[in-house]
């Protein structure tokens, strides 16, 4: 969304037209994200504090499309978990639990808290037969501390 929608704190020209347009005429839409870090309530206020007016419901992120991925393939199934709010309330509501010991997947997804000690511990528990799934924003590149 940032640098379609917004850049920064500023939304872009013509963004606050189009969306009246979208509510004028019923338009069914959805903004889709690889950002995980967000929740869409999130987003939400994040739009709202730039003047725009944007459902809950009009947002989808990564993070809920692994949550969703997730439940398909093992409902109730537990991950080790780096990431922000967005991924982990996405992971919570559909059922999976935390686990630093033996978790059946990890995943990785936007944050800021990386550290060599969770990428390794995140590495071991793959290493261990935790399945995988892993996604990096290039767009905001992070630095291991």
């Amino acid at each position: 969304m940032d640098g379609v929608i917004y850049h920064g704190n500023q939304i872009l020209p013509g963004v606050p037209e189009f969306i009246q347009w979208l509510h004028d005429e019923k338009k069914e839409y959805l903004f889709l994200t690889n950002n995980s870090g967000y929740t869409p309530r999130e987003l939400n206020q994040k739009l709202a504090r730039m003047g725009l007016d944007v459902p809950e419901e009009h947002f989808y992120t990564s993070a809920l499309a692994t949550a969703a991925f997730l439940k398909e393939q093992a409902a109730g199934c537990s991950a080790f978990v780096i990431g922000e709010a967005g991924l982990l309330n996405a992971l919570y509501d559909v059922g999976i639990t935390m686990n630093d010991v033996n978790p059946d997947y990890v995943v990785v997804g936007e944050g800021r808290s990386y550290s060599l000690d969770t990428l390794t511990k995140a590495t071991n528990l793959v290493l261990k037969g935790a399945f995988s799934i892993l996604w990096i924003d290039l767009s905001n590149p992070f630095s291991l501390s």
